[in-house]
């Protein structure tokens, strides 16, 4: 230890009082062991200790560079960053220690071999209480017992007596080694070997003159200390060890003096100091080969340096041109703007005067028109007030004319529909013309579909097989008790004629799903929302008629028994026309795309089940998502299903369909295309559950007119037309206390029914007066005249 590697210190009072905490560069590692000295040592003063290895790029131990080779200044701001560094490093613990209130200080030393600067410190301060780390916090566990750091170890064998250590890890006391250097641990067996001296050398690089100093260590006869200093201006201090114990015992005290002369003493003593000399001369070559290697190297890299700081200030340097050339053609710009802006203010001011004059004339015209427009008004308000109140007394008559108007056809409706049951053969034969070809409307399975007009109703007469096995009272009795079956989604029976073997149905105006789906006649396709609330529609309609007691099955659901009225509300046809014809002609079908809806169990057995129904269900919801033919249709879809390109099969026409709903349709029709009958589902309790949430995503019908191709001639409702509550267009619009205008009947149903909030925002309405909204009342009235 030289003179050169001086303990640097601040803070340092009273050592017998101080408490010296070992740190390193690990933060972390770092402030562990000082909380855990601060936990253990309450009170007393904390100084940091630490040795600072010096940056080997200035070692000229290692042969690194050169002082000739390098700039000085360079040189000098490199040590002076490795010494901001180190000062950063020990003021951050400072602050630590400053944090838990404890007053601190710091002792620290610049040298290669940290453990060795620990021992320097402990014997230079005669530090009596030393904190040190005894492993990595990654090495740390609950069984640790002995220490894993080589520079703990080292310490705790080679440190004064005099100096009691405890060693930590993650803020855990880990060992102690007292004064009496006895260990607290499974270190008690651990020996302290005599401490291993070596050959010291200092190198200075200096302008050309070098002094050795060799001196021999009295303590350790078998070892020799060399120290070699070479003095300079800039390089800094740097130690090297090399160990030259002797491996021939000639030199120990007690044989040299038994077994050789005086003359061969001296005579060895010569030779190991011509060996050591040869090992210094080589050392010294070694060195100055490792310089002019590291010169060169060090050549290479400051040139690609300053080739690199070049090319940067070239690119500058152009990047500087390219924006002075820039700003300049900027400027240019802002000058011809400058000097349009002048040649339009001058044109300004010269039109100023005329201007003025115009102003002037301008404010008497508007006095003047100010005065018109306010007796304008006057009259106006008259007017309108004038005209509301005729307004008033036109709609409260309209109101109650449309209400009378009502009342008759109602009542005429329910005339017809109770006396209009049993129908003549004559009156089948003026209704359909004496069967005119032009009247018939389609023909199927169980006849012949005319549309006719029966003591002024319009309806829908279909014609049975002639041929059967029942009376006409059987046939009288069967159909009245169809007709007594009664459902929103069940075409009604409204008359019969026993002598013809005829029915007479409700006729609807929107023919029948066969046609949207195959976009036939001049039908448009539906919608998807059209699509799955038909579906659930039909679903409720077979429900209906299953839990009848007894029990209808259909038998022949099909999309051309599926019927639309003006509504576009499907309902179903033909539901127990099989019992009113004989077996044989039951039996009969000869049409290969019926058969397709047709459940495979009856063709076996011959008998109808509700299971057909499903079977016939489970089809016609594939049709209605697909519109393809159904031969085929079960096949494809579920192939499709399979690939996971279910949208490849959907039907375009119908719109964005919703894959999430469209897949559970699929899966849902597959399973009541089940050509076992109890593999397939119940309609009650697996379909409807299913099928039956699906209404919600469904727009009302009067806003789903017909379909989703909107052509130019189709009927679309403005929305402010419609009734936030009926979602329905308003007969009686009346505007309540939030500004929302609601139908009138039901704005009314929602007051007194005890709710005092916004049906609309959910806020408490200041009142409950309803004012009538005569404006959008007479814009509805003038949008439904023009269709």
């Amino acid at each position: 230890m030289s003179g050169e590697d001086m303990i640097k210190a601040e803070g340092i009072c009273d050592v017998e009082d101080t408490v010296f905490v070992a740190v390193g560069k690990n933060v972390k590692e770092g402030k562990s062991v000082l909380s855990w000295a601060l936990k253990s040592f309450a009170g007393r003063r904390i100084c940091v200790l630490h040795v600072h290895q010096p940056n080997h790029l200035f070692s000229s131990k290692d042969g690194k560079l050169s002082g000739a080779k390098l700039k000085q200044h360079m040189v000098k701001a490199c040590q002076e960053l490795d010494r901001l560094r180190l000062h950063k490093l020990l003021n951050q613990y400072l602050l630590f220690i400053t944090q838990a209130g404890i007053q601190g200080g710091k002792v620290w030393l610049e040298i290669n071999n940290v453990e060795r600067g620990i021992i320097h410190i402990i014997e230079e301060h005669k530090i009596r209480w030393l904190v040190m780390g005894a492993a990595a916090e990654t090495h740390y566990s609950k069984q640790l017992s002995e220490l894993k750091s080589s520079k703990a170890k080292f310490v705790c064998q080679h440190a004064p007596m005099h100096c009691q250590i405890w060693f930590t890890c993650n803020e855990c006391l880990i060992q102690t080694r007292s004064m009496n250097n006895s260990l607290s641990s499974s270190l008690e067996s651990l020996s302290s070997p005599e401490d291993n001296g070596g050959t010291k050398m200092r190198n200075h690089v200096g302008d050309g003159y070098e002094d050795l100093n060799i001196l021999e260590n009295a303590s350790s006869p078998a070892n020799k200390i060399v120290k070699v200093e070479i003095k300079g201006d800039y390089s800094p201090v740097h130690e090297a060890h090399l160990h030259c114990a002797t491996s021939q015992p000639l030199l120990e005290e007690g044989s040299f003096h038994g077994k050789a002369s005086s003359d061969e003493r001296s005579r060895v003593e010569h030779a190991m100091m011509d060996a050591e000399n040869s090992k210094q001369r080589a050392f010294e070559e070694s060195v100055k080969r490792w310089r002019a290697e590291e010169d060169a190297m060090e050549a290479i890299r400051m040139a690609e340096v300053s080739y690199r700081l070049f090319k940067e200030k070239e690119d500058q340097r152009k990047e500087k041109e390219e924006n002075f050339a820039k700003q300049k053609e900027g400027i240019e710009e802002l000058k011809i703007q400058h000097d349009l802006c002048l040649n339009e203010l001058q044109m300004i001011q010269e039109k100023k005067p005329v201007l003025e004059s115009q102003i002037t004339e301008s404010s008497y015209a508007g006095k003047e028109l100010e005065e018109k427009i306010i007796q304008a008004v006057e009259l106006l308000i008259s007017f309108r007030k004038q005209r509301d109140e005729m307004q008033i007394e036109r709609d409260n008559a309209i109101k109650e004319v449309n209400r009378f108007r009502k009342l008759v056809q109602d009542d005429a409706d329910e005339y017809c529909i109770k006396n209009f049951f049993s129908i003549s053969f004559s009156d089948i034969i003026e209704a359909t013309r004496n069967f005119d070809p032009s009247s018939k409307i389609g023909e199927g399975k169980f006849g012949s579909v005319y549309k006719g007009i029966i003591h002024h109703v319009k309806v829908a007469i279909k014609m049975l097989p002639a041929c059967g096995s029942f009376s006409d009272s059987d046939f009288q009795h069967k159909a009245e008790s169809l007709s007594r079956v009664r459902h929103p989604n069940l075409v009604t029976l409204i008359g019969i004629c026993s002598e013809s073997r005829s029915l007479a149905y409700e006729f609807l105006e929107n023919g029948n799903l066969e046609d949207h789906l195959a976009c036939c006649k001049k039908s448009r396709p539906l919608h998807w929302q059209h699509r799955i609330r038909i579906a659930v529609e039909i679903c409720s309609a077979l429900i209906f008629v299953h839990a009848n007691d007894p029990c209808i099955v259909h038998g022949n659901l099909r999309p051309t028994n599926i019927l639309l009225d003006a509504k576009f509300v499907s309902k179903i046809s033909d539901f127990g026309v099989h019992l009113l014809i004989s077996q044989t002609e039951n039996s009969n079908n000869d049409d290969p795309e019926a058969s397709i809806y047709v459940d495979p169990e009856y063709i076996d057995n011959g008998q109808f089940t509700v299971e057909s129904d499903v079977y016939s269900f489970g089809v016609i919801l594939l049709r209605l998502l697909t519109a393809r033919p159904a031969l085929g249709i079960v096949r494809d879809v579920k192939c499709a299903l399979e690939s996971g390109n279910l949208g490849s099969v959907l039907d375009s026409s119908a719109g964005d369909w919703p894959i999430e709903q469209a897949e559970l349709l699929a899966y849902l029709a597959l399973s009541c295309c089940e050509k076992d009958p109890l593999n397939r589902p119940n309609m009650l309790s697996e379909v409807w559950p299913t099928i039956e949430p699906m209404r919600d995503i469904c727009k009302p019908h009067s806003d789903l007119n017909t379909s989703s191709q909107g052509s130019k001639g189709q009927k679309r409702i403005p929305p402010h037309f419609v009734c936030p509550i009926f979602q329905d267009v308003m007969e009686d619009p009346h505007i309540a206390a939030d500004g929302y205008t609601y139908e009138g009947d039901a704005i009314k149903g929602w007051l007194y029914s005890g709710h005092d909030t916004s049906p609309m925002t959910n806020l408490k309405l200041d009142t409950c007066d309803l004012i009538p909204n005569y404006a959008l009342y007479r814009a509805i009235q003038e949008w439904q005249q023009q269709f």
